[in-house]
Formats: C-alpha cells, structure tokens, sequence
C-alpha cells in the first residue's frame, strides 16, 4: 500500500493534469478582441479557476515534501479562499448577464 506522501504526489500530478485545459484555453483566447465585457468575467472565471487548481497542486507538492505547516496553515486556506472568490464571481457574472437579458427583453417590448 502507497504510503500518504506518494498519494499527494498522485494528487499533485492529477491537479497538474486538470489545469491544462483551462490554462489552454487562456492562451488561446489571449488573441481575441476584449470588446465584449462578459468576455473579461469568462477570463477572470478562468484565471481564478486555473489559480485554484494550481494552488491545490502547490498545496499537495510541499505536503509530500514534508512542509505541514506551509501546506496547512497558508496553502489550504489561501486555496479555500480562491475557491470562494470563484464562486462569488460566477455569481455575480450569471446575475449580470441575467440583469442584461431582462433589460433587453424590455427594450424590445
């Protein structure tokens, strides 16, 4: 049986793994116009996203290193604190574009 150390490695390597679709898709929206605004909250969604994923692969890296306290007391509560910023932005993303919609609808009419 594989000891809690190799775990966290496994983990840091599937963290690393699960970044790279967003971090390609950052690098290839790079190139676009930035014209549209709900364009800018998809990036930052994606940036905070790709910030999370990498601050758990960080946080699994220096706890098989044996850094308990780094990974503990910083990395995993920076990493939380990424996660919820995430989802505030999402929130406050879908609420816009929904407040636009409406707004729109009522102009037509």
């Amino acid at each position: 049986m594989l000891e809690a150390e190799y775990y966290n490695f496994i983990k840091a390597i599937i963290y690393i793994v699960a970044a790279i679709i967003p971090s390609y898709f950052l690098l290839k929206s790079r190139n676009t116009s930035n014209d549209n605004n709900d364009y800018n909250h998809l990036r930052t969604l994606t940036i905070l996203l790709v910030g999370f994923i990498l601050l758990q692969t960080f946080y699994h890296i220096v706890g098989t290193l044996g850094f308990r306290l780094l990974a503990k007391g910083w990395l995993e509560p920076l990493s939380m604190a990424t996660l919820l910023l995430f989802g505030i932005m999402y929130l406050i993303t879908t609420l816009r574009i929904k407040d636009k919609k409406q707004q729109q609808q009522q102009q037509e009419l």
